[in-house]
């Protein structure tokens, strides 16, 4: 009797493990896609910024592998060299946005960029919309000066700490 108790209870036990490593497996599979989906972005970007300046994009490249490999946060480029007329309408869509004639994006001396970093089994993010402090504590204004750039979130009456640009 004790046998025929015990086969619901190991196939229980069996059905739960394979369900477990399912999902770490779908798990791995969607942080390695994501992964690679976050350097293609952030080589298409920097190639684009290189067709008018390989210097520019040599450092921006140097920047953010400086910030991967001393911070454990992994970065991705949001935005990079603008078009005139997308940065006309950035502007039309939000008036505190630098005009065309200002705005370092269109000349391939600015990036805008999100970080991330796993944490178990949920994922950090520092976006715009998070505080300078957050930004600071990363580490990543020094390593911007060390890269001269100017860090967005120095600004005065703008909140912008995605930005980083070339004087």
């Amino acid at each position: 009797m004790k046998s025929k108790k015990r086969k619901p209870l190991l196939k229980q036990l069996i059905n739960t493990l394979i369900a477990i490593t399912i999902l770490s497996l779908g798990y791995v599979c969607y942080m390695v896609v994501y992964d690679l989906r976050v350097r293609y972005i952030n080589y298409s970007e920097l190639n684009e910024i290189s067709k008018l300046n390989k210097e520019y994009a040599a450092r921006f490249e140097g920047f953010i592998n400086t910030i991967e490999k001393e911070t454990g946060w992994k970065v991705v480029i949001i935005s990079g060299l603008r078009t005139r007329k997308e940065q006309d309408k950035l502007k039309r869509d939000n008036p505190q946005n630098a005009a065309v004639n200002k705005s370092r994006h269109v000349l391939g001396r600015a990036i805008d960029i999100n970080l991330y970093k796993r944490e178990v089994l949920t994922i950090l993010r520092l976006r715009k919309s998070s505080s300078n402090e957050s930004w600071r504590k990363t580490g990543i204004a020094q390593i911007a000066r060390r890269y001269r750039l100017l860090w967005g979130g120095t600004y005065k009456h703008y909140h912008d700490p995605v930005h980083f640009e070339i004087n």
